[in-house]
């Protein structure tokens, strides 16, 4: 085999194995037909409704695509069916999906063996053939593509007659009939379009298709056994639908739909995915190989609470569904029910778009410590989200045990799509989006600003919710930490000491310690000291010492003590001892305990041994005749000495006095006592009035919810009444436009009818011509008149080429013939 060659240099060849290798690449036989979809959705299609369906074609089972898209010339369409051109551009901010040139034939390829792809512009129709059983049978050894186009200049003119005669031969269309036939329904849809035909089907071990066509007649279904094994690591309640169901995984393949979907003839409820959860935040995410922050929303999934997990988009298109992150990988409730949703336009999806690249940006890598790890930071914000909703429903509402998870949720808003402009419309709360009907336009719109498809589309968020939803859990959390640390900065080591009196010593060893860092004098009051500079200094552990009063003391090594926790417990024991009153006092200890204490009085001390203290006799009183001097009248000088008379007499006053300090006491006291009996009578009845208060509060409350219920009520039937006005107007307008109608389509039926008739009359005429030539025999006049009743019966007959007429013969009689059997 001679390799082509340009420039003298080989080109590298393409076998036909190849195409069975490259669909390999699809594991699952939903992603090769979203491949088909993302065809006719991107910008240089600009489809508006796409149909999937099954049929029997030559008793073969057959999977079939159609769009009311642009179309494909010949060129295009070649192209298509090669590898690796893709050309596609941004249209009015509507992103293409395709990247790699490769959707159509890796998808096909994956469904079945065979497919054929009828396209229509305003100029041109072509057919293409891509076959394995094709390239297969006639032992090519490159990919053989052949492709016939049918141009329209007054007449049909057929471009490739050997591609033609390739596409009838092993095709299952055998004739240019059937081909017109399938050409002839994509002008049901509309002027252009694309219509594409797979048969020999992939099947399994026991002969039947991967499809289940049976189960569901308006759905395509996966055997649940081959998704069981996709998903080894889930229980079969928490396989999604969209795993099995093409009806249910269309719905959520765009994250905001802008293309109808008809499966086996019934629409695909689509839906904005990032709208129809409940308890919405939305949050932002800064890669660090970014400028600008990528939004995600979480919320609580409103179906099921075992389907969960990131919604995980590009370019508008889902790449992984339900991929759980971060905690909810582990066994146990964390994250369960949570849904977040993202659009990942910053990384790089696999060719099958199933997948990302396992690059650094999307699972691992590290530059100058910022971490780049997106499934890992979805993680940390799906946490983040799950506890702050936990931490706001424990704060509303306490005595709530159910688990969010586990509660009835309804979505937060209400999105709708209009079936003519294919705009997406929000409903007012409380509109069940189930109880809406199969049709469903902007003029049903309750909102009158949104009632035209001419309105623009309603914004999805204001720049108030493009921020990040506030976080108070995670706040508090980060508050407290830092306050520890500022706490664990200040911990200081503490002496614990034990006082352990002597058999006989002074009062101070029978006075109880106060805190550490201060001592508790006899008179109550706290005798506070800095650390470290009172009496108590840090003695070395398992030492021990004795004060100046005979007390030992021994150490104990405490843990680490919080300054703040040991300021905090020393102003509350001053104030505990501050509010301390005794009542009864011993008689002997009332003086030292309750009253100021009087002057000192002199200790009598001996004289014994004080030489530099010698007593000076004063005598009050000289008699001129010599009598001795009494005790009474000595009196000391300096603070030595005082005689017990004296001593006698200063007890005894301060004994009066302290009695009637001790008189003074018991009557403060009594009054204490009086005002507090009348105190607690008045507190009783502040209780009373509080208890009645919060009663007459708790009543009002009750009422306040049951108004608040029956207000709540009362609007649902109102916007219930209103979206049944709002239908009623709705039908009324259809009927109205239904009418109209028909009576268009009467007078056009008049029209035609008038056409027909005339045309019939024409051709009658004709006949009668050709009666009248054939019995004059005027050959040249017979065939003039042969060729304008041929062009005239193109009109009828478009598929009919003048060029292969033979006007000699009968044959353009039996047309006409024909012609006037089926129109009268």
């Amino acid at each position: 085999m001679a390799a082509p060659k340009e420039r003298g240099i080989p080109l590298s060849a393409l076998n036909p194995k190849f195409l069975h290798t490259n669909s390999t690449s699809h594991t699952w036989p939903f992603s090769a037909i979203a491949e088909l979809i993302d065809n006719a959705y991107d910008p240089d299609v600009r489809a508006k409704q796409f149909w999937v369906d099954w049929t029997l074609i030559n008793n073969k089972d057959c999977l079939t695509f159609m769009d009311n898209g642009a179309g494909m010339t010949r060129n295009r369409m070649h192209k298509m069916l090669s590898f690796g051109f893709s050309d596609k551009r941004s249209v009015k901010g509507h992103v293409p999906v395709g990247l790699y040139g490769n959707g159509f034939k890796s998808g096909s390829m994956r469904l079945g063996k065979d497919a054929i792809v009828f396209s229509k512009t305003r100029d041109t129709m072509s057919v293409g053939l891509l076959s394995q059983t094709y390239l297969a049978a006639i032992r090519a050894q490159h990919v053989v593509v052949p492709i016939v186009t049918f141009r329209r200049h007054g007449q049909i003119q057929v471009e490739g007659a050997t591609s033609l005669q390739a596409i009838l031969k092993h095709s299952l269309f055998k004739t240019e009939r059937e081909l017109f036939a399938e050409l002839r329904v994509i002008n049901a849809t509309g002027s252009t379009g694309t219509r594409i035909v797979i048969w020999n089907l992939r099947r399994t071990m026991n002969g039947e298709t991967e499809f289940d066509f049976t189960t569901d007649r308006y759905d395509i279904r996966i055997w649940r056994n081959a998704c069981e094994v996709k998903r080894q690591d889930r229980s079969a309640e928490s396989v999604p639908e969209s795993e099995y169901s093409l009806q249910a995984y269309c719905s959520i393949l765009y994250l905001k739909p802008r293309m109808q979907i008809i499966i086996r003839g019934q629409k695909v409820r689509t839906q904005l995915v990032s709208k129809s959860l409940a308890y919405i935040a939305n949050d932002n995410y800064r890669p660090a190989f970014l400028s600008k922050r990528i939004r995600i929303t979480f919320g609580y999934n409103t179906k099921s609470k075992e389907q969960y997990g990131i919604m995980m988009y590009h370019r508008n298109r889902l790449i992984k569904a339900y991929e759980r992150v971060g905690c909810q990988r582990k066994a146990d409730s964390r994250g369960v029910g949570v849904i977040g949703v993202i659009e990942c336009s910053f990384l790089q999806p696999t060719h099958n778009k199933q997948d990302f690249d396992n690059t650094d940006k999307y699972r691992a890598g590290d530059d100058l410590g910022i971490t780049w790890k997106t499934m890992h930071n979805l993680g940390v914000k799906m946490e983040e989200y799950w506890n702050e909703i936990r931490y706001k429903r424990k704060r509303e509402d306490p005595k709530c045990s159910t688990p969010i998870e586990d509660a009835v949720k309804f979505p937060d808003q209400s999105w709708v799509q209009c079936d003519n402009c294919l705009k997406w419309r929000r409903l007012p709360d409380g509109i069940d989006c189930g109880l809406l009907p199969e049709k469903w336009f902007c003029q049903m719109n309750p909102d009158p600003q949104f009632r035209s498809c001419q309105a623009e589309e309603e914004p999805e968020d204001s720049d108030e919710d493009q921020r990040s939803y506030p976080k108070p859990y995670k706040r508090q959390r980060k508050t407290s930490k830092t306050q520890s640390d500022e706490n664990d900065g200040g911990q200081i080591f503490l002496d614990t000491v034990s006082v352990k009196p002597a058999a006989v010593g002074p009062s101070l060893c029978s006075t109880a310690w106060g805190p550490v860092g201060g001592s508790l004098t006899s008179s109550g009051s706290i005798d506070t000291a800095p650390l470290g500079s009172s009496p108590l200094d840090p003695i070395p552990l398992g030492c021990t010492r004795k004060n100046s009063n005979g007390c030992r003391l021994s150490t104990n090594k405490m843990p680490l003590v919080n300054a703040s926790s040991f300021s905090a417990a020393l102003a509350r024991v001053k104030q505990k001892l501050a509010i301390q009153v005794p009542v009864e006092t011993p008689t002997e200890t009332f003086a030292l305990t309750t009253a100021s204490p009087p002057p000192p009085p002199r200790l009598l001390t001996s004289t014994r041994g004080q030489a530099d203290r010698r007593p000076t006799v004063r005598r009050a009183e000289r008699k001129k005749e010599g009598v001795n001097v009494r005790a009474e009248d000595v009196e000391v000088e300096g603070d030595g000495v005082t005689w017990p008379g004296q001593e006698w007499n200063y007890g005894r006053v301060s004994l009066e006095e302290s009695e009637s300090q001790k008189e003074g006491v018991k009557a403060a006291v009594t009054l204490m006592e009086v005002e507090e009996g009348e105190d607690k009578e008045q507190w009783v009845q502040l209780e009373a009035q509080h208890d009645q208060l919060v009663e007459l509060m708790q009543a009002a409350s009750q009422e306040r919810d049951l108004c608040r219920e029956q207000v709540q009520q009362l609007r649902q039937e109102v916007e219930e009444l209103k979206a049944k006005c709002a239908a009623l107007e709705s039908n009324r307008r259809d009927r109205a436009e239904l009418s109209h109608r028909v009576e268009s389509v009467e007078v056009e039926r008049g029209a035609l009818f008038s056409q027909c008739e005339q045309l019939k009359t024409e051709l009658e005429d004709l006949k009668r011509e050709l009666e009248d030539l054939r019995e004059t025999n005027d050959p040249h006049r017979l065939r003039s008149l042969r060729q304008s009743v041929g062009r005239l019966l193109v009109t009828f007959v478009p598929a009919l080429n003048l060029d292969q007429v033979d006007y000699d013969s009968n044959i353009i009689d039996e047309i006409v013939e024909q012609v006037l059997y089926e129109v009268t």
